[in-house]
């Protein structure tokens, strides 16, 4: 009885697990659900796998309505907090909010102080998230 139980268990674990792979390895899906058709939410987790921030990837994931870039929202990485907090707050995620995304993906951005390689990273990512965005 025991053994089924816990083989009922790690199906269910296993069953979670690959449904939050699915989902966080998905990009540029169009939003499901309520959210209208001209909502486009990128993840880039694998457009960006090779870009690597201080300590790891840095991916993103950047909500699109009619065009305009309306979020972007840094997804869990290995990154120091102190050194990425710094990217956070130096505003760079933000940076391309309100913008339409072709003005968005021109824009030059820059790193911000004291975290480098993680604004360089995120900056990649941003840069490969809006082109994807432009192509949908």
């Amino acid at each position: 009885m025991m053994n089924v139980k816990k083989t009922m268990l790690l199906a269910a674990i296993a069953a979670l697990l690959l449904s939050v792979c699915l989902v966080s390895g998905a990009r540029g899906t169009r939003s499901a659900g309520s959210a209208p058709a001209d909502t486009l939410v990128v993840n880039t987790t694998e457009l960006c796998k090779d870009v690597i921030g201080y300590d790891g990837p840095t991916p993103l994931l950047i909500k699109v309505v009619k065009g305009v870039v309306v979020k972007v929202e840094a997804l869990p990485n290995t990154e120091s907090p102190s050194y990425f907090d710094r990217v956070v707050k130096g505003g760079l995620l933000k940076a391309v909010v309100g913008k339409k995304v072709d003005e968005a993906a021109k824009m030059q951005l820059d790193a911000v102080s004291g975290a480098t390689y993680s604004s360089e990273a995120v900056i990649e990512n941003l840069r490969a998230g809006l082109a994807e965005a432009a192509r949908k």
